[in-house]
């Protein structure tokens, strides 16, 4: 009988094709892992974005020397930045980071939870609250702290602003609106 040689280029695998088989299916474990990361809830997503636009009304004040104000929509389905001119707040609607959102899934809802800004009635009877910012950030860094409550069906967050003016996103997984019961 005759012998089959072992050394010919067809028999098993070189070690340039494990190595590649290899970083093939690491690059795939970590996509399955960053997509579970993204996979939050509608509230995380809700609330990284805010804190991001939170975090650029604070430089937009330092930079551009203006007070900038933000409110959680009277409803809570949403929220705008403002700026004051003209003797009365304005909305933004000139920077892409500060312009008003409204959540797209119906069990989100934002409100002032603390802190804030006093709003006194205005001299005609109306409503100051439809048009003042709830939380301003001033052109020289002096923030005042307040937290927002962001809730949905599955649970319930915290954005928060500290004595020195950092913003904090803090989730509570299976909370509950104890402000809606």
């Amino acid at each position: 009988m005759r012998s089959r040689s072992v050394s010919t280029p067809e028999a098993g695998v070189s070690l340039l094709e494990m190595l590649a088989a290899l970083a093939i299916v690491a690059v795939m474990a970590t996509m399955v892992v960053v997509m579970a990361d993204f996979g939050d809830s509608a509230e995380e997503e809700a609330g990284a974005r805010l804190v991001r636009a939170l975090d650029e009304a604070r430089r937009e004040a330092l930079v551009s020397g203006e007070i900038i104000g933000f409110s959680a929509d009277p409803d809570g389905r949403g929220y705008r930045f403002f700026r004051f001119g003209e003797a009365a707040w304005l909305e933004r609607r000139d920077h892409p980071a500060l312009e008003p959102v409204r959540f797209s899934d119906p069990d989100l809802s934002l409100f002032l939870d603390v802190g804030g800004v006093t709003i006194r009635g205005g001299d005609d009877g109306g409503d100051a609250r439809s048009s003042a910012p709830q939380v301003w950030f001033d052109p020289a860094g002096f923030d005042d702290p307040f937290a927002y409550r962001l809730t949905a069906a599955r649970g319930a967050a915290e954005i928060i602003r500290g004595d020195d003016g950092a913003l904090q996103f803090v989730h509570t997984p299976g909370a509950l609106d104890e402000a809606q019961q």
